[in-house]
């Protein structure tokens, strides 16, 4: 009951962030901005466009909630109450996920407003919201080792080619070190490409993603301790 009361404590500083910080502001754009590329696609494709606008949004969401300086550094002090450092990343992590789901669940709903098509509109939320929460778990940890210079990093990432599957990258006859490189991080790496099949329920998507929560979730755990032991 403890550790559940800990998790639910690190809910509050998403409305703190999303009403006294830019970050309502940047969801927001992202949202806006979603739903203008896809309008002046050749070729709209509303399930990229809701990938694509989760992870980003992710991204963002942890990047105000945990990966600032002050952020960091105050991490010992929940601690110093009956809070674990599991419950604080589990908290942070649903925290930024529950944000990322407004984006997602926004363009969702205005996709199905405007096409009617509202079964894949469900089936691209649920890809999203996956998509969401693997990126979520993996900025975590990412930011709670190196700041948000990793997470800026990781957005420049999957908006320029998280969306790409890693075969258009080395479909050439010689694709060269870079690209295969680049491929291989895609191949591994929570990307948006990946989560796709998610919503029409393939299974291997989903332990994808299901894997990265864990792991990004353990990371970030792992990484909290480290940090109250150097404190102390």
């Amino acid at each position: 009951m403890d550790f559940l009361r800990s998790v639910r404590a690190e809910w509050p500083l998403l409305r703190i962030r999303l009403l006294r910080t830019r970050l309502g502001i940047w969801l927001v754009l992202v949202v806006v901005a979603a739903l203008w590329h896809e309008r002046a696609a050749p070729a709209p494709d509303s399930l990229a466009t809701v990938l694509r606008a989760g992870a980003l949004s992710a991204v963002l969401c942890i990047g105000y909630l945990a990966g600032s300086g002050p952020d960091r550094r105050s991490l010992v002090l929940p601690l110093l109450h009956p809070a674990t450092a599991g419950s604080v990343a589990l908290g942070r992590w649903c925290a930024a996920t529950g944000g990322a789901a407004l984006v997602v669940l926004a363009i969702a709903a205005h996709d199905a407003w405007t096409t009617g098509a509202v079964p894949a509109s469900l089936g691209s939320a649920v890809a999203g919201l996956a998509t969401a929460a693997a990126v979520s778990a993996c900025t975590l940890a990412l930011v709670w080792c190196g700041g948000n210079v990793l997470a800026g990093l990781l957005f420049v990432w999957l908006a320029l080619v998280g969306a790409a599957p890693p075969e258009a990258l080395i479909g050439a006859p010689h694709p060269g070190l870079v690209r295969v490189v680049v491929a291989a991080l895609l191949e591994v790496g929570p990307a948006p490409w990946r989560y796709r099949a998610i919503a029409v329920g393939d299974p291997g998507s989903i332990v994808h993603a299901a894997t990265w929560v864990g792991l990004g979730l353990l990371l970030a755990r792992w990484r909290v301790g480290r940090l109250v032991a150097h404190a102390r």
